[in-house]
């Protein structure tokens, strides 16, 4: 069997964009979070901190780190169980595609059987 390139599905694609889109949020806001906290300069002058303050630590208590940390940990989860759900899909496919194959070597050889048997009875 030759190993030919499989192709993605729509819906494995989508699932590994989702993924990357939140990572790549997530890194961004450590960006942030990172570059606010060195900013030199005065605070006035510092938008990074004055967004953090006034959108995130408003509602979450936490900055632009923890939320970056924690959607590079969700866009990890989501890649890994997409991963995960579409290894096995795979893996069952190629297991078909060998049982088929197997079933048909085995009719082959059923029937090269027969045949020698059906010209010296006749």
């Amino acid at each position: 069997m030759a190993n030919t390139p499989k192709k993605l599905s729509n819906k494995e694609i989508a699932w590994y964009v989702v993924a990357s889109v939140i990572a790549v949020v997530g890194l961004v806001f450590l960006v942030f979070g990172i570059v606010g906290d060195h900013f030199p300069g005065l605070y006035e002058d510092n938008w990074i901190a004055a967004s953090e303050n006034a959108w995130i630590k408003a509602w979450s208590h936490l900055g632009y780190r923890w939320w970056g940390l924690i959607l590079l940990g969700v866009a990890a989860l989501v890649a890994i169980i997409s991963l995960t759900a579409f290894a096995k899909e795979g893996d069952r496919d190629s297991e078909r595609a060998l049982r088929r194959q197997q079933r048909l070597a085995m009719a082959q050889e059923k029937i090269v059987d027969e045949q020698p048997d059906q010209i010296t009875a006749a």
